[in-house]
């Protein structure tokens, strides 16, 4: 149940994270949201998902074990259709960058779907790996999110940018509104 109400309060911090900065996420930036900041949103929906299909009474094994063998499938699916690694690449970013925003969400929906084929089979492993599957999901929506914050931070606000090249405006020099002597 922790995990259930962990999930979605942190789902709504990222959408209070997205808000503070909706000058970087509006912006010419769009794959960029598409690869880095939906993902994260998405690690948190799946621990929410998770956690309310193991929660619920009725389920069968093989209906909880085709679920997350489908979740993790789709994980997969939508990592590679966000062309996370294509931007990060195209972007230049951190090897750090690349683990935590490319292989560990990779990693954790391959676990998801392990863990779906081992209650398929009637394995205990495969509730172990449900488990483990929530916890690196929030640790990795946890860190991305706040490595997002950061990032948002940085970036200039609209009012810095010069409007004919879309670049930080050059700071004002000494008497710019000033007439220099002998000049007119």
């Amino acid at each position: 149940m922790s995990l259930w109400l962990d999930s979605r309060a942190l789902t709504g911090l990222l959408f209070v994270i997205v808000s503070l900065g909706p000058h970087v996420v509006a912006g010419h930036r769009r794959p960029g949201v598409k690869a880095f900041i939906s993902p994260v949103a998405t690690c948190f929906v799946y621990v929410f998902v998770i956690a309310a299909l193991m929660l619920a009474p009725g389920f069968s094994s093989e209906t909880i074990g085709w679920s997350l063998t489908a979740a993790g499938l789709g994980g997969i699916a939508y990592m590679i259709w966000t062309r996370v690694s294509q931007r990060w690449r195209e972007n230049a970013l951190s090897t750090l960058d690349w683990i935590w925003f490319v292989a560990m969400p990779h990693v954790c929906f391959a676990l998801l779907f392990a863990s779906g084929i081992g209650i398929l089979k009637h394995s205990p492993y495969g509730l172990y790996g449900v488990g483990v599957t929530a916890i690196l999901l929030i640790i990795v929506g946890i860190r991305n999110a706040w490595d997002l914050v950061l990032w948002v931070a940085q970036q200039p606000r609209p009012e810095q940018l010069d409007p004919r090249t879309g670049g930080l405006e050059a700071p004002p020099t000494p008497n710019a509104g000033q007439r220099r002597k002998g000049r007119r």
